[in-house]
C-alpha cells in the first residue's frame, strides 16, 4: 500500500495553489471555460497525421475531464487559453460559499492531479489541507467539516485531452482523497510567522505580542487579530483586487474608447499592471500609458482599506498592535499605498511569499497541530 501524501490546497478567484509538503508550491490559472465553440472544430486534425506522436501536456492549456466517484463533472478547458478569452471565476456569485462553488472545486481537483502528474505519481492516497475564508470557516466550521469534507473525499480520475483532437486522451491521473483538514485563511499566514519548522512556537509569540494579518485576495480580504497565539478577532471584507481592476477597466474604456477594440478584461488589467509597466496595448499595437488612472484607483482603494484596518484594530486592541502583516496576491501591488497611510502608526510587513502565503501557512498550521497533539 502506498503511503498517503500530504497536500496543501488554496483555491482562489484567479489562481489555485497546490503544495506538497517539503516542495515549493506551483500554480496555474483557475480560469476555465466549456470547450464548446472554441475547441469543437468538427474534424480531427489527427486524420491528416499532423500529430503522429502522443501530445505532451501543456499545463498552461489543458482540456480536462474529472470523474469523481464514477460520475463525470464535465470536460473543461483550464489554463491561459481560457484566461486569454477573458473568462474569469470572478463572474461567479461572489457571495457563494467556496465550499458550494463548482468552479473552484473543479480547479482544486485538477490542480491536485496536475501536481501528481508533474511529479509522476499515480494511484496515490491523499491527505489534503484546504484553506477556507475566515468568516465562512468560523460560522460553519462543524457543517463545513461534515459536508465539505465528505463532498471532497473519494476517488478522483482526471483525464487530459488533446486540445486539437478533443476525443483523444493523452494522460490519466487517479488519486483517492482519504482525509480532509480545513484551515482558515488569514490565520494560516500567522502560523508561517509564529511557528518553527519543527512545530515549536517562536519565542516572540509566547508573549503578549499583538499581531494583525491582512490577507488581500482578488475577491475578498480576510483580517485576523492575534494576542500571542490566541485568535482574538476575525473578519472578511467582500471586496478585493478585482474591484480595482473592474473600475480601472471601465475608466480606460471611457477615456480611450477610440483606441480600444473592446473594454479590457480584468485579466488584461492584472497582466498590464504586473508584467507590462501599466502600458495597455490598443489598436495597431499602440501603447496606452495608464499610470495615472491605475495609481489613483489604487490610492483610493488603499485609503478605504486603511480606514477598515484602523477600525478593526481599534475594536480588538484599542487602536494599536505590534505588527501588521500584509499578504495575499493583492499585497504585492497594494502594499506601497497601504504603507503610506499606515506606517506612521503601525509596523507594516509585507510577506515575501505573497499569494502563496495561505497555502504555505496551512502547512505550518498542520505542523504545529501535529506537534501539539504529540506532547
Amino acid at each position: 500500500m502506498k503511503n498517503r501524501i500530504r497536500l496543501y490546497v488554496d483555491g482562489g478567484n484567479r489562481l489555485t495553489k497546490i503544495m506538497e509538503e517539503a516542495k515549493k508550491p506551483f500554480s496555474f490559472p483557475t480560469i476555465i471555460s466549456e470547450p464548446g465553440m472554441e475547441l469543437s472544430y468538427g474534424t480531427s486534425f489527427d486524420l491528416f497525421d499532423l500529430h503522429p506522436t502522443t501530445t505532451n501536456i501543456d499545463f498552461n492549456n489543458m482540456l480536462v475531464e474529472i470523474i469523481k466517484d464514477g460520475e463525470s463533472l464535465g470536460k473543461k478547458l483550464v489554463g491561459r487559453a481560457a484566461e486569454n478569452k477573458g473568462v474569469l471565476i470572478r463572474d461567479r456569485n461572489r457571495y457563494e460559499k467556496k465550499s458550494n462553488d463548482e468552479v473552484i472545486l473543479f480547479c482544486l481537483l485538477t490542480g491536485i492531479a496536475s501536481n501528481l502528474v508533474k511529479y509522476e505519481k499515480d494511484q496515490q492516497p491523499i491527505d489534503i489541507t484546504i484553506n477556507q475564508p475566515l468568516v465562512e470557516y468560523v460560522a460553519n466550521q462543524k457543517n463545513l467539516s461534515n459536508l465539505y469534507g465528505e463532498k471532497l473525499k473519494g476517488n478522483v480520475k482526471v483525464l487530459y485531452y488533446n486540445t486539437s483532437n478533443t476525443s483523444e486522451v493523452i494522460k490519466e491521473a487517479t488519486y483517492d482523497i482519504e482525509n480532509i483538514t480545513l484551515c482558515p485563511e488569514g490565520i494560516a499566514p500567522f502560523f508561517h510567522h509564529a511557528v518553527n519548522e519543527n512545530g515549536t512556537l517562536k519565542e516572540a509569540y509566547t508573549k503578549d505580542k499583538k499581531t494583525v494579518v491582512f490577507d488581500i485576495g482578488s475577491g475578498q480580504i480576510n483580517i485576523a487579530a492575534f494576542d500571542g497565539l490566541k485568535t482574538v478577532g476575525v473578519n472578511t471584507f467582500e471586496k478585493g483586487m478585482m474591484d480595482c481592476y473592474e473600475k480601472i477597466s471601465m475608466m480606460l474604456f471611457n477615456n480611450f474608447r477610440e483606441k480600444l477594440d473592446r473594454k479590457p478584461y480584468t485579466y488584461d488589467i492584472d497582466n498590464m499592471i504586473r508584467y507590462h509597466n501599466k502600458i495597455l496595448k490598443g489598436k495597431k499595437g499602440e501603447g496606452i500609458n495608464t499610470s495615472n488612472i491605475v495609481e489613483n484607483v489604487f490610492d483610493t482603494f488603499a485609503y478605504e482599506l486603511n480606514k477598515d484596518f484602523r477600525e478593526f484594530v481599534k475594536t480588538k486592541f484599542i487602536g494599536n498592535c505590534d505588527t501588521a502583516i500584509f499578504c495575499g496576491g493583492g499585497s504585492e501591488i497594494l502594499f506601497p499605498y497601504l504603507d503610506h497611510y499606515l506606517s506612521n502608526d503601525f509596523t507594516c510587513i509585507k510577506s515575501d511569499t505573497g499569494e502563496y502565503h495561505n497555502v504555505i501557512g496551512s502547512m505550518y498550521y498542520r505542523i504545529y497541530k501535529d506537534a501539539a497533539s504529540n506532547l
